[in-house]
């Protein structure tokens, strides 16, 4: 499992993927029918357009990044905005939601954190490898 990248499901990329750019296409054909018209553009027409195509680039840019990578000392999760790193030594328990969560107890500092892998996102069968992975190795130190 070390140097594993594990991405997003490609049903849930493709959709949003679909979605932003439908919407997109629904932003340039009105402005295009007002221009055709001899009218001006309304601001929701500019902004459907903006919107869906910016958001369309966003997906295809984050679709390609992997949500966990799995390393020879530490796991890297880019869930959010900002790549967290977790090192194995910290990590003192690893619980499996119904969900298809992974519930990582890491200590930070002289305190436990929760940190959560939402497992939904990942194909199922990556998910329960992982969390196998992770039970198995018990670096618990």
């Amino acid at each position: 499992m070390i140097g594993a990248k594990l991405y997003q499901k490609k049903e849930r990329y493709y959709l949003f993927l679909v979605l932003y750019g439908v919407l997109a296409l629904l932003g340039a054909a009105y402005s295009i029918v007002l221009v055709s018209r001899n009218q001006d553009p309304s601001a929701a027409a500019g902004f459907m357009f903006v919107f869906g195509t910016g958001m369309c680039v966003r997906t295809i840019l984050k679709g390609r990044k992997p949500v966990v990578i799995v390393q020879e000392e530490q796991l890297e999760l880019n869930q959010t905005n900002r790549p967290e790193h977790i090192r194995y030594k910290d990590i003192t328990s690893v619980e499996q939601r119904e969900k298809g969560q992974i519930v990582l107890k890491v200590r930070d500092g002289h305190t436990p954190r929760a940190v959560i892998i939402y497992g939904q996102y990942l194909e199922k069968k990556e998910t329960e490898q992982l969390a196998v992975f992770l039970k198995k190795k018990g670096w618990k130190s």
